[in-house]
């Protein structure tokens, strides 16, 4: 009986102990909670934002605009509080304690080029936000896109002369090559009008295939491999990095259930497993080849030339590649996707159809009348003539790429400006104010589509904007920024250009697309215009539906057949 007290009383003092531990630690959280909701409650009042509730914040208000029910990117909510705030340049939204810092989101250039650019406090910009930290999986922990000073510096050094203008129109042979199958894929579905299909699937298959053939001279054949088999099956390369990217979780999409799911992490592991098992076989072997007959050596070859192929090296390479793998695919494929949708317009709209047939004309007087000459032309030029004419001879073509980056940037940077900075501050109009301390988002979506930015119009799409030097000239220094600007822009700015000019220049005359629900269209016999389509949040931004399109044969293009 003694032995059975003594045990009852060491299990109650377990479970004392326990629960005390158990209090100790929700207090601690609690008042973690409540320290952070103070420190960001208590400063940046003279910044415009919508009521902040003493508890709350603006979780209330700003979160019924950012609820994930809406299914739609944060972007139209943070539109939706900058028009009832009467348009600020920038304005604050107070998420503590479920975000430990504010965000500032910018809608006006002048306050970004204020902020991101190097100072001597920042050599390299403000850091990155640690909502980047989800990406890991994806991209590595030694990626380009989240490293920070020197180590940052010395990736872009390695990596910079790959991503170079020249080194880049070298591989116009090898992307044109992977556009003739798109352009394939296209007549196949063109054949039957009636077959609605996702361009987002197309175009992802396109990018992926340019994008590993270019920085790992690796041929996935994505737009060959139908579903389930090769690098598609359940163990492919492609099949893990597509999982993945689909289990990050949605930055600014509140937080709910659907964050609670034990299963998820353990399939993140999997797949990392596999993505990381075969890429760095592939760079293993990228890194060590030493054949130089191949059409241009590999960005990875170029990055590590003459550098030992140890273990460090290796695991860098493949967490950039990943990098690259990740915002080379999904962004210049979201970029592909809003072109066809653009001319897709011409069917209903007077004003899309002029400039549809402008950029027609264009292409017919560089390549000649033939709807589908374009790729034949620059695949049997010398290398440096098909840079001429991509760069020099096709100003509208450029143009209309532009504007649908204006229109619908397909990604966005988050910056964190430490507490402690003392360097930083907003330069508001009735004095500066210090920012240290709150999270950076210069929406990229406002400031591109802000009327006090580029005019009354800003609305709409105009490619002849770009061709109106005094209009450029009357521009604020930083208003286009797609690839955003300063030492930390897109590497892959010019790849992305030259692959979306390529695309265009293939498909513009040879086919009619036609959007497929959410048109933005009224109905013939009249009734409720249609709802347009709009981006959602997918890591970066992406169209709701996956641009869900028909195609058919142009009529010249039915003439030359």
């Amino acid at each position: 009986m003694e032995r059975l007290a003594g045990l009852n009383l060491s299990l109650y003092q377990v479970r004392n102990t326990l629960l005390i531990v158990l209090v100790l630690y929700i207090s601690l959280r609690i008042s973690r909670w409540i320290y952070k909701a103070h420190r960001v409650r208590t400063r940046f009042h003279d910044i415009p934002s919508l009521p902040r509730h003493p508890i709350w914040g603006n979780l209330v208000n700003a979160g019924e605009r950012l609820k994930p029910s809406l299914k739609r990117h944060p972007d139209y909510g943070f539109e939706e509080i900058w028009q009832e705030l009467g348009e600020p340049g920038c304005f604050l939204v107070d998420l503590a304690p479920v975000e430990d810092r504010g965000f500032l989101i910018i809608a006006e250039p002048q306050y970004v080029e204020a902020i991101v650019n190097p100072t001597e406090e920042f050599k390299y910009s403000i850091p990155k936000s640690s909502n980047y930290h989800p990406l890991k999986p994806v991209i590595g922990a030694e990626s380009i896109i989240t490293k920070e000073g020197p180590a940052w510096k010395a990736l872009r050094k390695r990596f910079n002369p790959s991503f170079q203008p020249r080194h880049i129109h070298s591989l116009t042979g090898s992307i044109v090559s992977r556009v003739e199958i798109f352009v394939r894929r296209l007549k196949y579905l063109a054949e039957s009008d009636s077959t609605s299909f996702k361009m987002a699937d197309y175009a992802q298959d396109l990018t992926t295939d340019i994008i590993t053939q270019l920085t790992i001279a690796e041929d996935l054949n994505a737009q060959s491999t139908p579903e389930g088999y090769g690098e598609k099956s359940f163990m492919g390369l492609l099949t893990a990095s597509r999982r993945l990217s689909g289990m990050v979780y949605d930055v600014g999409q509140g937080v709910g259930l659907h964050m609670i799911d034990p299963i998820r992490p353990l399939k993140s592991i999997f797949y990392e497993s596999i993505f990381n098992h075969k890429l760095t076989a592939i760079v293993k072997a990228r890194i060590s080849s030493t054949d130089a007959t191949s059409e241009s050596k590999s960005i990875t070859q170029l990055a590590t030339s003459g550098l030992p192929p140890n273990k460090a090296l290796i695991r860098s390479c493949v967490d950039q590649i990943k990098s690259f793998l990740f915002a080379g695919q999904d962004t210049t494929a979201t970029l592909i996707q809003w072109i066809c949708y653009e001319m897709s317009k011409a069917s209903h709209s007077s004003q899309h159809a002029a400039i549809l047939a402008r950029l027609r004309h264009e292409h017919d007087a560089v390549f000649g009348s033939h709807p589908f000459s374009a790729l034949p032309t620059l695949s049997t030029s010398a290398a440096a003539e098909s840079e001429a004419i991509l760069t020099s001879k096709l100003p509208y073509t450029t143009a209309f790429i532009k504007e649908t980056l204006r229109l619908h940037p397909p990604a966005a940077t988050v910056r964190a400006v430490p507490w402690e900075a003392t360097s930083l501050s907003l330069p508001l109009p009735s004095h500066p104010v210090s920012i240290a301390g709150l999270q950076i988002y210069p929406s990229i979506y406002l400031i591109q589509r802000n009327p006090n930015v580029w005019g009354p119009d800003a609305h709409l799409f105009n490619p002849d904007r770009w061709l109106d030097n005094a209009y450029l000239a009357g521009l604020p220094v930083g208003a286009y920024r797609p690839f955003e600007r300063g030492p930390r822009n897109c590497i892959g700015q010019e790849l992305a250009m030259l692959e979306s000019r390529i695309v265009l220049l293939s498909i513009a005359r040879g086919f009619v697309f036609e959007k497929v629900g959410l048109t933005g269209q009224e109905p013939v016999g009249g009734g409720e215009k249609e709802r347009e389509v709009w981006s959602n949040h997918a890591v970066t931004s992406v169209p709701v539906d996956g641009m869900v399109m028909r195609v058919k044969m142009s009529e010249e293009a039915k003439s030359q057949f």
